[in-house]
């Protein structure tokens, strides 16, 4: 299992969120264990976020399955904005 350690912009932390709650089962299925997601208090559309996955690349093919592309997109996720770094424990 590898951690993933990532930032990026969303348009609404609040709707972000909401979208992001509703998809968690499909994370859950694809293997991606949520341990941390929070905003930054002075800019609250400034997203971190800290996940477990079981290979590096589980989340960039998660993230690119079209089913999962629509729900990213839709919940107005910067993708041009994301920083995200592989780390082991």
């Amino acid at each position: 299992m590898v951690k993933m350690v990532g930032s990026f912009e969303v348009n609404d932390w609040a709707h972000w969120k909401k979208m992001f709650n509703g998809h968690s089962r499909q994370r859950e299925a694809a293997g991606i264990k949520t341990i941390y997601v929070g905003n930054e208090i002075e800019n609250p559309n400034k997203v971190h976020i800290v996940m477990e996955t079981p290979s590096a690349d589980t989340m960039q093919k998660f993230m690119q399955d079209p089913e999962n592309a629509k729900v990213i997109e839709q919940s107005g996720h910067k993708q041009e904005t994301t920083v995200m770094a592989v780390c082991s424990d």
